[in-house]
C-alpha cells in the first residue's frame, strides 16, 4: 500500500473513532433512555438540545469556519493563537449579548422547553449553549492539528457525559426537568477543564496583532457565512419544532429516538467528514482524480450501510421501549439527510476552496425554505412520516445543487452515476418500507433486492475497498512482527 493512501486511511480511521464509540454509547443508552423514561420527559430534553442548539447558532458569526479555513495560513501572517483567540472571544461574546436580549423571553423559550415557565431551564439553555460554543472551537484546535488521539478522547469523553447525565436521572427520578440540569453542569465542568488543558491556544495579549488586513480578510470570509449556523439548525430542527407544536412531546421524542438510531450512518459520515476538510484544503493542487475516487468509494459505502440498516430494522427497533417502536415505518427515509450530506462534502468542494462562500449562504437559505415548506405540508397531512419525508426531500434536492455550483468552479465528477445510483436505492428501500408495512414478505424481498443491485452495480468499488482493507490488515501486523 502506498505510504500517501495508508496515511489517508490511517487519518480516516483516527479521526473515525470518535463516531464509533459515539454510536456505541448511543446503541447502549437508546434502550435504556427509552425504557427510563416516558415520551413527554424524553421530548424535553430533546427540545432542551434544539433550543440550545439554535442559541448557539446565532454566535458563531462564521467565525468557526473562518478558523478551519485560515488554520494554515492565518490573516496578515499572524499567529494561530491569535486567530483562535479572535475567533473564540467574539463567539462567546455574542453569546453573552444574546443571554442579555432573550432575558425577555425567557418564559416563553421555558414553556417550548418542559411545558411550564422555569427560569432555572432558561439559565441551562444559556450557560449550555455558551459550553457548546467554546467545544466547539476547542475540538476543531485538535482537529485540524490532525491529532487524532487528542481529538477522539476530548470528543468521546464529551458523548460520555452527556450520555451518563440524563441517564443517571432517567434511573433516580425520571424527569426531564432533572437530567437537563445535571447536563449543564458537567458540561460546564467539562469544557472548563479543557480551556485549562489547551491554553496555549489562547493569549488576549494576542488580539494587539489584529490590525486592519487581518480584520478585513476574516470579515469577508466570514460575513456570508453569518446565517449559515442558523440556517443549518433550521434544516436540522424544523420538523422537530413544528411536530412540537403539532404533535406534542411525545411525538417529538418517538422521531428523535428513530432519527438517533438511523445516526448510526454517521459512523461513516462524521469521521469522514472530520478529516476531510483539511484534507481537500492540503491537496487540491495536486489531486489528480483521488477525489473522485473517494466519492465512489463514499457512495458505496453509504449506500451498503443504509440498506444494511433497512434490511436489519426488525431486530434494530426491539432495541427501543414498545412507546417508541411507531417510527419503524418512517425509518429508511431518515438515513438520507445524513447520505445526501456526506456525498456533498466530496462534490461541492469548489465552493470553499474558490472562497465562494456566499454559495453556501444561498443553499442553506434554499434548503431551510423548502424543509419549512415540505414539513407545514406534510406533517398536518402524515404526522411524523411527512416530518420524515420532508427531511429526505430537502436532502436530496439539495445534494444535486450542492453538487452543481460545487463542479462550477472545481471539477471533481466526470459523471454524476454515483449519486444517481446511491439516492435512487435508499428512495426505493425508503417508499417500499412505506407502503408495504402491511406486507412483511413482500417488504423484505423488496429491500434483499435493493442489497442485491447495490452489490452488483457498486462490484468494482467492493473489490477495491477490501483490497485496501486487507492492505491496510497486513501492514499494520508486518509493523508489529517488526516492533
Amino acid at each position: 500500500m502506498s505510504n500517501k493512501k495508508q496515511s489517508f486511511l490511517k487519518n480516516m480511521i483516527g479521526f473515525s473513532m470518535v463516531t464509533w464509540i459515539s454510536f456505541a454509547l448511543g446503541f447502549l443508552s437508546s434502550p435504556i433512555a427509552t425504557r427510563l423514561f416516558e415520551p413527554e420527559e424524553l421530548g424535553k430534553v430533546n427540545m432542551f438540545f434544539s433550543y440550545s442548539a439554535l442559541m448557539g447558532s446565532f454566535c458563531y458569526l462564521g467565525l468557526d469556519q473562518v478558523f478551519v479555513r485560515f488554520f494554515r495560513e492565518p490573516p496578515a501572517g499572524r499567529s494561530k493563537t491569535t486567530l483562535f483567540t479572535y475567533c473564540v472571544g467574539i463567539a462567546l461574546a455574542a453569546s453573552l449579548l444574546l443571554t442579555a436580549g432573550l432575558c425577555f423571553f425567557w418564559k416563553k423559550l421555558s414553556v417550548d422547553v418542559a411545558g411550564q415557565p422555569s427560569v432555572g431551564i432558561f439559565i441551562c439553555l444559556c450557560i449550555f449553549s455558551l459550553s457548546q460554543i467554546l467545544f466547539r472551537f476547542l475540538s476543531l484546535c485538535y482537529r485540524m492539528e490532525q491529532n487524532a488521539l487528542l481529538y477522539s478522547i476530548q470528543g468521546v469523553l464529551q458523548m460520555f457525559i452527556t450520555k451518563l447525565a440524563y441517564l443517571s436521572m432517567g434511573f433516580a427520578t425520571g424527569k426531564g426537568e432533572h437530567a437537563i440540569i445535571l447536563l449543564t453542569i458537567l458540561m460546564s465542568l467539562f469544557c472548563c477543564v479543557f480551556l485549562v488543558i489547551q491554553r496555549k491556544y489562547v493569549s488576549v495579549r494576542s488580539l494587539k496583532q489584529v490590525n486592519k488586513p487581518f480584520f478585513a480578510e476574516t470579515a469577508k470570509f466570514a460575513l456570508p457565512l453569518v446565517p449559515i449556523t442558523m440556517l443549518d439548525w433550521l434544516n436540522n430542527n424544523v420538523n422537530i419544532v413544528v411536530m412540537n407544536d403539532l404533535l406534542g412531546k411525545s411525538a417529538v421524542a418517538i422521531f428523535s429516538s428513530a432519527l438517533g438510531l438511523a445516526s448510526t450512518i454517521n459512523i461513516i459520515q462524521t469521521g469522514f467528514n472530520t478529516y476531510w476538510a483539511p484534507y481537500v484544503l492540503d491537496n487540491y493542487d495536486s489531486q489528480d482524480g483521488k477525489f473522485y475516487t473517494v466519492h465512489r468509494m463514499m457512495a458505496c459505502l453509504l449506500c451498503l450501510f443504509g440498506l444494511a440498516l433497512a434490511l436489519f430494522q426488525a431486530p434494530v427497533f426491539l432495541l427501543l421501549g414498545k412507546s417508541y417502536r411507531s417510527s419503524v415505518v418512517f425509518f429508511p427515509f431518515l438515513f438520507l439527510s445524513p447520505i445526501c450530506y456526506c456525498l456533498g462534502e466530496t462534490t461541492d468542494m469548489g465552493i470553499t476552496i474558490s472562497k465562494k462562500t456566499y454559495w453556501t449562504t444561498i443553499i442553506f437559505v434554499v434548503s431551510s425554505a423548502l424543509n419549512i415548506l415540505l414539513c407545514m405540508l406534510f406533517i398536518p397531512k402524515l404526522g411524523m412520516v411527512g416530518a420524515a419525508m420532508a427531511s429526505a426531500g430537502t436532502a436530496v434536492l439539495i445534494l444535486f445543487l450542492r453538487t452543481a455550483l460545487g463542479q462550477k468552479y472545481y471539477k471533481v465528477l466526470p459523471s454524476w452515476k454515483y449519486i444517481f445510483l446511491t439516492v435512487g436505492l435508499m428512495t426505493a428501500a425508503a417508499f417500499g418500507n412505506l407502503l408495504l408495512d402491511e406486507q412483511p414478505l413482500a417488504k423484505y424481498l423488496l429491500l434483499t433486492g435493493l442489497m442485491v443491485a447495490a452489490f452488483v452495480v457498486y462490484w468494482q468499488e467492493i473489490k477495491v475497498l477490501f483490497v485496501t482493507a486487507l492492505d491496510l490488515v497486513k501492514d499494520l501486523l508486518g509493523k508489529k512482527k517488526r516492533a
